[in-house]
């Protein structure tokens, strides 16, 4: 099924029951990652996340496997969704630009709360390593739902090389400006900073220069320079 975005596939509106079952899966979400916040994941247990989403055990099983799975999902926004506007870029775009520009309009849109939650993600995936395959799928649904979506847009087959590479490269672009957004600590502008040149850097090829250049501005920054020493005095 397509809407009238040049064949650009629908996404189909939810149920009511669909709805529902949407509306506890966040809560439950919510919940887990609300406790882990605040007590970190292994003092954590489902029956306390139940509780506190006023859920029991069983319901929170019908939706997650694990705490780990759950604490990641809050948030979480289907894959789809995201490129759903790929379909309102012009025509003749290149994939790889358009991408940029709906990923510096998804950044610009996000809350200070939802900036929050996604510092406080990456944190804890760092803290706690059986959080990362589950944080790993969620980039690898996000790479497949980009990949189709670049495919749809070119009418190509969606396993094909060229739409695997840009939607790899784009979604490693993000990853890597959020990452180090987190590690450098910073506001919402530091973040869109960032991911304005990890896409300007993979527009132009990637050339060694830029990083040169990126350390001799941070070096800048700090102070610190990597000139040869002075020579020692003469005794």
């Amino acid at each position: 099924m397509t809407d009238s975005r040049r064949g650009e596939p629908e996404i189909a509106r939810p149920g009511l029951r669909e709805l529902k079952k949407a509306a506890t899966r966040a809560a439950i979400a919510d919940a887990a990652f609300e406790l882990v916040r605040e007590r970190g994941l292994d003092d954590v247990t489902i029956d306390e996340i139940a509780a506190r989403a006023l859920v029991s055990p069983r319901t929170f099983s019908n939706y997650f496997t694990c705490k780990e799975e759950a604490v990641l999902h809050s948030g979480y926004v289907e894959p789809e969704q995201l490129v759903a506007s790929l379909g309102d870029r012009p025509a003749d775009e290149a994939p790889l630009e358009a991408l940029h520009a709906i990923t510096r309009e998804t950044i610009g849109a996000l809350t200070p709360e939802q900036l929050d939650a996604l510092r406080a993600k990456e944190r804890l995936v760092g803290e706690f390593p059986t959080l990362l395959p589950y944080r790993m799928a969620q980039f690898d649904a996000v790479e497949g739902a980009v990949r189709r979506a670049v495919a749809h847009r070119l009418g190509v087959d969606d396993d094909a090389a060229y739409p695997r590479l840009v939607a790899g490269a784009a979604v490693t672009a993000i990853r890597t400006a959020v990452r180090q957004w987190v590690r450098q600590g910073g506001d919402a502008d530091d973040l869109a900073a960032l991911v304005e040149e990890c896409f300007v850097e993979l527009k132009a090829g990637l050339p060694p220069d830029s990083a040169r250049e990126d350390e001799d501005e941070a070096e800048s920054a700090d102070g610190t320079t990597h000139d040869e020493p002075a020579p020692a005095e003469e005794r």
